[in-house]
């Protein structure tokens, strides 16, 4: 009976790890070896590994490398969308992870309820609210500077299963172990269809709940094929006469 538990437990958590890496906004194709930086002095690109290292847009001007560009009148259009749309895309991106883990905390509450019925009292809402609070501060500064970057968000979807799965393995260790020290078979078997049921039930709602952030990531895309058009058309080149390239799109 307790594998069963176990096997519920953990299959909810690997539904859920991997529902969210195929609805992050890298699905859209993009990718980007620099870390951003938005604030109100503008879009501030650094890569550490290679030049230019620093790039800035601010309102169609251009920094590369503490250095203003000259830009055409067009250019300086196209950069201003630039930063006016990666403005608007980081924002959703955000949301649209929030949300995700928003979903997996309210699975692990109703597993836990389920198993245990403690997931309504005092302590275990409280450290679930904890955790869950630490992961959205934890996609908060990920987005601030890599929102767009595959392996971060990977890192923090499997940092949540980790903070997650003790939740939910504690409450089924604790009743399994209990029902089968007292030799009740009946009581085993209901659970062990409770836990069944809920799987099932959950399974479906993440499901339908993650095709749903989907839907909206896809909702970006246009967004990120604008970034990628934009940035094809500068007429601008940087020393060497290479292209601005701060974003990989894969169409």
């Amino acid at each position: 009976m307790k594998r069963l538990l176990f096997a519920a437990a953990l299959g909810l958590g690997l539904t859920f790890a991997a529902q969210a890496r195929s609805h992050s906004i890298d699905s859209c194709g993009l990718d980007s070896d620099y870390d951003v930086t938005i604030d109100k002095s503008g879009l501030s690109f650094r890569h550490s590994g290679g030049t230019p290292v620093s790039i800035v847009m601010n309102k169609g001007q251009l920094i590369v490398d503490g250095r203003a560009l000259a830009l055409s009148d067009t250019d300086r259009a196209r950069v201003a969308e630039y930063e006016a749309t990666v403005r608007a895309l980081v924002p959703q991106a955000k949301a649209i992870a929030r949300d995700a883990i928003d979903i997996a905390y309210v699975a692990v509450s109703e597993v836990a309820a389920a198993f245990s019925g403690t997931a309504g009292s005092p302590n275990t809402r409280q450290r679930l609210g904890v955790l869950r609070d630490e992961f959205k501060l934890r996609i908060d500064d990920t987005f601030e500077k890599r929102p767009w970057n595959e392996e971060e968000f990977d890192s923090l979807v499997e940092k949540a299963m980790t903070d997650l799965l003790p939740v939910i393995l504690t409450e089924v260790a604790g009743t399994a172990i209990a029902i089968a020290l007292s030799g009740d078979e009946a009581r085993a078997a209901d659970l062990e269809a409770r836990a069944a049921k809920i799987e099932h039930d959950i399974e479906r709602r993440i499901d339908t709940q993650t095709a749903q952030l989907a839907s909206r990531v896809a909702a970006l895309c246009p967004m990120v094929a604008r970034l990628d058009s934009l940035e094809n058309s500068l007429e601008l080149r940087l020393d060497g006469g290479a292209r601005l390239n701060l974003l990989d799109f894969e169409k």
